[in-house]
C-alpha cells in the first residue's frame, strides 16, 4: 500500500473512534501505517501541528458542540459520549476549545471552532505548511554486516536531539572511538558522527545510539554500547534543505516515497533509521551558510 494512502488509513482508524472515546491503540497504528508508531507520530506531528491525543481531543470538542447544536440530547450524554467523565470537565474543555459555553450554543447559536478531519493526500502544502526539503539523490547497495559502536539511550523524537547529541559530544564519544579509528567502516563517505533508530517500543520510545560503524571484529571502548547490523539492501539517500529541522521534520515521508516509486519497499522486518552527518554534505555547508544535507540509510528489500 502507498505510504499516504496507508496514513489516511490512520486517520481513518482515528475518526472511527471518537465517538465511542476509545483509548488509542499504537499497536494498530503501526500496523496499518507500515512504521513504527513513535515515527508516524513524529510525522503526525508535522503535518498536523499536534499530537495525535490532541488531534482527538479537539475532533472530540468539535463534534460535541456540533451534537448539542444539531439535537436534543442532554449535554452531560454528549460529554460522556465524547469520554468526558464530568459536566464540569466537558465544560471547561468546551470553553477552552470552543470560546463559549456549552449551553450557549444551543440557547443563543454562539459560532463553533470548528476543527477539521486532517489529511495526508495532500502533504505537500498542509495547512499553510509546505515541505522544505528534497530529494537530492538515492541509490541502492549491498551493505555487509558490521556493527555500530557508541552511546546508547532509550528515548524519544521529542527528547533526542537534547538528550542524546548534547550528551555524546559532552562525554566525548566521537573522541573514544578514535581508539579503534582503524576498524571504522569505509564504504561511507567521511562523516562526524551519525545516528541509528531501532527497537521501536509504544507511541514514543526507541533505541537511540550516536556513534560509527566499525567492523564486527573491532574492540569496544570501555564503557560504550555495541550492536550488530546485518548485512543487506540499504537505500542510501541524500535529503537537502535549509535547516536540520526542515529535513528531519519530512525525512521518512520523502524517503519512504521514494523508495517506493524505484521498485523497493521498505523492510520492516529488520527496520532502522539512520542518518549521517558527513563533513562534505553537512558540516562544511552548515557552517558557510549554505543548504545542508543529511545522509539517510533504510534497509530495503525488492518490491515483488
Amino acid at each position: 500500500m502507498n505510504n499516504l494512502n496507508a496514513f489516511e488509513c490512520v486517520v481513518e482508524y482515528l475518526e472511527n473512534i471518537i465517538p465511542c472515546s476509545d483509548e488509542v491503540d499504537y499497536s494498530l497504528i503501526s500496523k496499518i501505517a507500515g512504521c513504527p508508531a513513535p515515527l508516524f507520530q513524529l510525522i503526525f506531528v508535522y503535518i498536523t501541528g499536534i499530537t495525535i491525543n490532541e488531534y482527538l481531543r479537539k475532533r472530540r470538542l468539535t463534534l460535541a458542540g456540533y451534537d448539542i447544536r444539531n439535537s436534543s440530547e442532554k449535554i452531560i450524554d454528549i460529554a460522556m459520549k465524547y469520554g468526558f467523565n464530568s459536566h464540569a470537565a466537558f465544560t471547561r474543555a468546551f470553553n477552552e476549545h470552543h470560546k463559549v459555553s456549552p449551553s450557549s450554543i444551543r440557547k443563543v447559536g454562539e459560532q463553533l471552532n470548528d476543527y477539521p478531519r486532517t489529511s495526508f493526500t495532500n502533504i505537500r502544502i498542509v495547512g499553510g505548511k509546505r515541505i522544505m526539503a528534497e530529494l537530492k539523490k538515492i541509490e541502492y547497495v549491498e551493505f555487509g554486516a558490521r556493527k555500530i559502536v557508541g552511546m546508547m539511550k532509550m528515548t524519544s523524537f521529542q527528547k533526542a536531539g537534547v538528550e542524546c547529541w548534547g550528551s555524546a559530544f559532552k562525554e566525548g564519544v566521537f573522541d573514544r572511538i578514535q581508539e579503534i579509528e582503524r576498524w571504522i567502516c569505509k564504504d561511507i563517505d567521511d562523516y562526524i558522527g551519525l545516528r541509528h533508530m531501532s527497537k521501536f517500543v509504544g507511541k514514543d520510545n526507541f533505541q537511540y545510539i550516536i556513534g560509527k560503524f566499525v567492523e564486527l571484529d573491532a574492540p569496544v571502548p570501555e564503557k560504550m554500547y555495541a550492536e550488530n547490523i546485518s548485512a543487506g539492501i540499504l537505500a542510501k539517500i541524500w535529503i537537502e534543505a535549509d535547516n536540520l529541522n526542515d529535513i528531519i521534520d519530512s525525512a521518512y515521508l520523502i524517503c519512504s516515497e521514494a523508495i517506493e516509486k524505484t521498485g523497493y519497499k521498505i523492510d520492516f522486518e529488520n527496520f532502522y533509521w539512520c542518518d549521517v552527518y558527513t563533513y562534505d554534505r553537512y558540516c562544511t555547508p552548515l557552517v558557510k551558510g549554505q543548504k545542508i544535507i543529511l545522509d539517510y540509510l533504510l534497509p530495503v528489500i525488492k518490491d515483488e
